[in-house]
């Protein structure tokens, strides 16, 4: 699980043999980099998930009930993840925002496999 800071740049070597990401986006290391600095766009909830350490509980809850029918047409990124997908993937997930997001979205949603076939 991986967004680069903008102003990102690698060698064409740098994902050999990443083939997820030269299938996502291109095999130039250029088209890597913008997807991946790029990553979590149309993504907000997902964004606020991957930086769930300086996001607040509160900041979390309110965005999603504001913004109800985005976040649900926005569940699922361009690796098939959802923003459990992304929590998860942390050393030390939030607790709190696993919360809200058990509270906001169906319990189904954690059945749903990445495009690696692994469950959140």
């Amino acid at each position: 699980n991986l967004v680069l800071p903008q102003g990102s740049n690698a060698t064409e070597d740098s994902f050999y043999h990443c083939t997820q990401l030269h299938d996502r986006f291109g095999d130039g290391a250029n088209s890597i980099v913008a997807g991946l600095v790029g990553r979590f766009d149309n993504f907000p909830v997902h964004k606020m998930c991957y930086d769930h350490s300086s996001t607040t509980t509160q900041e979390f809850r309110q965005w999603i009930e504001t913004n109800q029918k985005e976040a649900e047409e926005s569940l699922v990124d361009e690796f098939g993840m959802t923003p459990f997908h992304i929590l998860f993937s942390s050393a030390e997930p939030s607790g709190e925002l696993l919360q809200v997001l058990l509270d906001k979205f169906s319990y189904y949603i954690l059945g749903w496999k990445d495009a690696n076939d692994k469950l959140a």
